[in-house]
């Protein structure tokens, strides 16, 4: 499936204004000084005009936030660029956040005073910032404190449809549904970067008088690491197709990727991460970098097993359409689109 040519020019100065920030750089300085992070990306990223960018608008603006965050996720950038996407409009720059369950963990949580949050049930309600608990798995994670929640209510926290708390409410799940697929974007732009991290690596390093790509074994698993990443990579593009497509029944198509995501992570950034040997647990190494920050998105707001039980719960719900013919109708809608198979 490919993408607008907007798209991807966008995605190309994209690209070079990250760059300009020090590529995976950001994040080190980020993780020394937390502060590193709200007004240099913010700067970079009005520059571009992402305040203005609604993915929910239509295929051009849905596939420039894709590439927004593809990028992103290649250099691991210290900020929430799905939720900041993702904000209300309308003068509302609160960024929004998916959450399950009582506690609401959200990556980069002390940049917002206040946040907008979803589940994946489409209850709604807001949550305040208790501050960073800077983990070495995710550097920048934190909670928030529901509105509400001396009573227990809110998303994810067993109030019913209707949410609760003073800032919940019925919603839909069509915001869960960009989030979701956002994040994933963001976790291919880090998987694309590791293998190419992971390819430079065993390109230049010799062993045996030839570089140890020249050895079978590195060669399959590196095949199955590319295999993964581009698999997904369709997926990513079909699912943000599908958003705008059949919004009703989108959160079956994002909790899909979602799990394709998690578990192609899981492979590609072991695999790549061991074939830097020792230093692919150095800092000093980018591959590092990248599959530590990476963790929050393939963490938050649930990882596989709860992905897989949501899945087949709205399988059940609302069915699924597969990208492929034999799964339904999808292809033949799918080429009248802005993003086309």
């Amino acid at each position: 499936m490919g993408l607008p040519e907007e798209a991807v020019d966008f995605g190309v100065s994209v690209r070079s204004a990250l760059a300009g920030l020090g590529g995976v750089d950001a994040a080190r300085r980020a993780e020394a000084d937390p502060g590193e992070r709200a007004a240099p990306v913010a700067g970079v990223l009005a520059g571009l005009g992402v305040p203005g960018l609604d993915p929910r608008e239509d295929e051009v603006s849905a596939a420039a936030a894709g590439e927004l965050c593809r990028e992103a996720g290649r250099v691991a950038l210290p900020y929430p660029v799905a939720s900041v996407l993702l904000a209300g409009g309308s003068g509302d720059d609160t960024p929004l956040a998916v959450v399950d369950g009582p506690v609401w963990r959200v990556d980069h949580a002390d940049l917002f005073p206040v946040w907008r949050v979803t589940d994946i049930e489409g209850r709604v309600g807001t949550g305040r910032s208790r501050g960073r608990l800077g983990t070495r798995l995710g550097p920048f994670a934190g909670d928030l404190e529901p509105d509400g929640a001396e009573s227990g209510e809110g998303p994810g926290a067993g109030g019913g449809a209707g949410g609760g708390g003073s800032g919940g409410g019925a919603g839909t799940t069509l915001d869960a549904a960009f989030h979701l697929t956002l994040t994933a974007w963001t976790i291919l732009g880090g998987l694309e970067s590791a293998l190419q991290l992971a390819v430079e690596h065993v390109t230049g390093r010799v062993q045996f008088g030839q570089p140890i790509s020249g050895f079978q074994a590195v060669q399959f698993q590196l095949a199955d690491c590319a295999v993964g990443v581009d698999g997904l990579r369709e997926a990513a593009r079909f699912t943000l197709w599908r958003l705008l497509a059949d919004p009703e029944r989108a959160i079956t198509d994002a909790l899909a990727l979602r799990l394709q995501a998690v578990e192609t992570a899981r492979a590609v950034l072991r695999t790549t991460q061991q074939l830097h040997g020792a230093s692919g647990l150095c800092d000093e190494y980018d591959i590092s970098i990248l599959c530590r920050h990476l963790q929050p998105a393939l963490r938050l707001p649930f990882g596989a097993d709860r992905a897989a039980e949501a899945l087949f719960d709205s399988i059940e719900r609302h069915g699924f359409e597969s990208l492929f013919p034999h799964g339904g109708a999808a292809g033949g809608a799918a080429a009248g689109a802005g993003v086309r198979p």
